[in-house]
């Protein structure tokens, strides 16, 4: 019974069935996928997370753009969600403050660079282990604001402030890491969708 309903449905359909299955699955992979991603990075921004401790956030936002650019076949799509996430969250005024969304677009273009090479994205976990120094972009606003404005308790403890975003980085890019193995499992990157 089921063939002859797949074989009635391909009759039915300008595409056979494999290929609206394969095109679908890649239209998750390289649209779906990665605008929830920057709706998640941009609707995070301004939720509270009662953690305290620094770089926490980067287990939501680097989580996702690490899955995103292990999950894309096209590295720029990591440019483009955080891109959108850092522009739609300028817009909502969320977050932070005004500059501190700027590292959604530093951290995708690193992780742009990174993926860009053929030797990195054949050893994606390189991409996992990379997010711990990635999230280090998240300390250049803070930084920055310290050399212009000079107030010497914006300098307590970064060293501290550094080790917690490498820890929090490295924790993000394995969770990245995990979230492409389920995607991988559902659609094999063997399969024409990717």
């Amino acid at each position: 019974m089921w063939r002859g309903r797949q074989a009635y449905l391909e009759a039915m359909t300008v595409m056979p069935w494999a290929a609206r299955n394969a095109t679908s699955l890649a239209l998750a992979r390289e649209v779906v996928f990665p605008a929830a991603a920057a709706a998640v990075i941009t609707i995070s921004a301004d939720v509270r997370m009662p953690l305290a401790l620094p770089g926490h956030r980067g287990l939501v936002w680097l989580t996702l753009l690490v899955a995103v650019a292990l999950t894309t076949r096209r590295p720029p799509t990591v440019l483009a969600v955080g891109a959108a996430s850092t522009a739609a969250t300028l817009l909502l005024q969320s977050g932070p403050g005004p500059w501190a969304s700027i590292r959604y677009l530093g951290a995708a273009v690193l992780l742009y660079l990174l993926i860009a090479s053929p030797a990195v994205r054949a050893r994606r976990w390189l991409v996992a282990l990379a997010a711990a120094p990635v999230h280090l972009v998240a300390l250049v606003v803070p930084l920055t604001r310290w050399l212009i404005v000079g107030h010497s308790f914006g300098m307590v403890a970064i060293g501290e402030k550094a080790l917690f975003h490498l820890g929090f980085g490295l924790a993000a890019g394995m969770l990245g890491w995990a979230i492409v193995a389920v995607i991988d499992r559902a659609a094999p990157a063997g399969s024409p969708s990717g």
